[in-house]
């Protein structure tokens, strides 16, 4: 990565550092907004400091976390000058978390997916082998409840939690990169197969995926092609190929993301 330039409506700080983290990057991330700007330098993927006036390297990185607008610059280096180096700082994910706990739920709802949009457990792509991530007991009882199956809206219900912090927690495991969206909305394949052909419609799917051996949280492209194909062949038995294709049209349309 010798050089990265984009806009903050389009990559925000945090998923630059976290992307720089995990690939070890040394360099500098030069952040130019609306409302500040500043530097943070990073060596072998963790921040060791930054360009600014603030002796606390954290609370000046949670500032450049809360730019919305802007532009930032990364530009690569060999090594960073002792002038430049403040200390190693808390994991990236950490800064991110915390930086999202401050912002108000009116501000972070334009950030959020669709309320139909499926949820569930991301990978933490760390090269130092582990992280640590101080949760709160909010955060982490929503993250129990993220099976991969459950869109947003049903998640913000089940967390208990008043709307406006659901909301938050919510921004905050996926700016973390806690959470992701789903690739597939696999409940979508379930709904239309019932609503068309009853319960024969979910024993043919739950069928299909005891068959293929597919794991629905696990689902990439290739296994959703080979569920739909099964599903296809089988309902052109029940209905003929005409109807067939037109429910499997349905499912593809509802399963992608």
């Amino acid at each position: 990565m010798l050089g990265m330039i984009g806009e903050l409506s389009n990559v925000s700080v945090g998923g630059m550092l976290r992307l720089l983290s995990a690939y070890q990057q040394t360099g500098c991330l030069k952040v130019v907004g609306s409302d500040g700007e500043g530097e943070i330098y990073l060596e072998k993927g963790q921040i060791v400091g930054t360009k600014s006036k603030r002796k606390d390297v954290t609370d000046e990185v949670l500032r450049l976390l809360s730019l919305q607008q802007g532009f930032f610059h990364f530009e690569a280096l060999e090594a960073i000058t002792k002038a430049n180096r403040q200390g190693d700082v808390e994991d990236v994910e950490s800064l991110i978390l915390e930086a999202s706990r401050r912002c108000p739920a009116e501000t972070v709802k334009e950030f959020l997916p669709s309320g139909e949009a499926v949820l569930q457990l991301a990978p933490i792509f760390s090269e130092r082998g582990r992280i640590r991530l101080d949760l709160q007991r909010d955060e982490w009882n929503f993250l129990t409840k993220v099976n991969g199956e459950d869109p947003l809206e049903m998640l913000l219900e089940k967390s208990e939690l008043p709307r406006e912090r659901a909301v938050q927690v919510t921004y905050g495991l996926l700016s973390a990169g806690l959470l992701r969206k789903a690739r597939f909305r696999i409940p979508e394949v379930m709904e239309i197969a019932a609503r068309e052909l009853g319960n024969m419609g979910e024993a043919l799917v739950r069928q299909a995926f005891k068959k293929l051996n597919i794991i629905q949280t696990r689902m990439h492209m290739k296994e959703l092609i080979a569920l739909l194909n099964e599903l296809e062949r089988n309902i052109t038995l029940l209905l003929g190929p005409t109807r067939a294709s037109a429910i499997v049209g349905q499912m593809w349309e509802g399963a992608k993301r």
